[in-house]
């Protein structure tokens, strides 16, 4: 792992800033997928962070030491990874890069037993309060499964502790609206731009008869759900296609 802190090169976790406000889990953060030494959707994950600042009335460090900051860490790196860039709520900052594993073919979801709520206050914002997130995929893998898929208090499907999802009902393509509570993924957010997709409030029971289901991240970019607890969905052409045209896209403009 390489890591910067604050703005400055540091050759040992040792240096992370141990604070009250990393303790509690009170500041924010983004994963940003790099190719090379070039970060994927940059100005996107950065205008996130700024929105996500402004609702937990977060100082941020400058822009500029944040671009430049990634660009020293990022110097001379080769392939794929991930980039992790957390803000604390006491003005400490730092960011960590480490090679990216590549990801399983498919997934296996499974319902968490407890619903959130849409209104909560983090709502919408890239906490490092990840607790929830956490336990849902650690429960998940007691049962068999990868992570789990989140409903909220009126019983529409959300997110799962990972990802955003993405939907095929027939040929058309859908998405949890933003009303349900799930976080303003960027994948989920370029995939509105580029291709015909629908935001909706979709139940449990309807996911379940959906022809084919995808998780999204700036990480796993789209990626197949194989099973949902005891619903298998089989390889789709249509999904494929997604993929690879989304892919495509992306690589061709990193900064989208």
């Amino acid at each position: 792992m390489k890591l910067l802190v604050n703005g400055i090169i540091q050759s040992d976790i040792a240096n992370l800033p141990y604070s009250d406000a990393l303790i509690r889990g009170d500041g924010l953060f983004e994963t940003i997928l790099a190719i090379d030494d070039k970060p994927i959707a940059l100005d996107r994950h950065l205008a996130r962070l700024e929105k996500s600042a402004i609702k937990l009335l977060i100082t941020l460090p400058a822009e500029i030491d944040i671009r430049v900051g990634i660009s020293n860490l990022l110097q001379g790196q080769i392939g794929q990874s991930k980039v992790r860039l957390v803000v604390l709520s006491d003005g400490n900052w730092f960011i960590s890069s480490e090679e990216l594993s590549k990801p399983a073919q498919a997934i296996a979801l499974t319902k968490f037993s407890e619903r959130v709520d849409s209104k909560n206050g983090l709502v919408g914002v890239k906490s490092i309060s990840y607790g929830l997130s956490l336990l849902a995929v650690r429960k998940a893998a007691q049962l068999g499964f990868d992570d789990s898929l989140f409903e909220n208090e009126k019983g529409f499907v959300v997110e799962t502790g990972f990802s955003n999802l993405l939907i095929l009902n027939g040929s058309t393509w859908q998405t949890p609206a933003l009303s349900t509570g799930c976080l303003p993924g960027i994948t989920r957010e370029l995939l509105l731009k580029w291709f015909d997709i629908e935001e909706i409030e979709i139940t449990f029971e309807q996911l379940l008869e959906a022809k084919a289901l995808f998780v999204t991240s700036s990480l796993r970019l789209i990626q197949p759900v194989k099973r949902v607890d005891d619903k298998l969905f089989n390889e789709n052409l249509l999904g494929n296609d997604l993929i690879n045209q989304f892919k495509a896209k992306l690589f061709s403009n990193i900064n989208p």
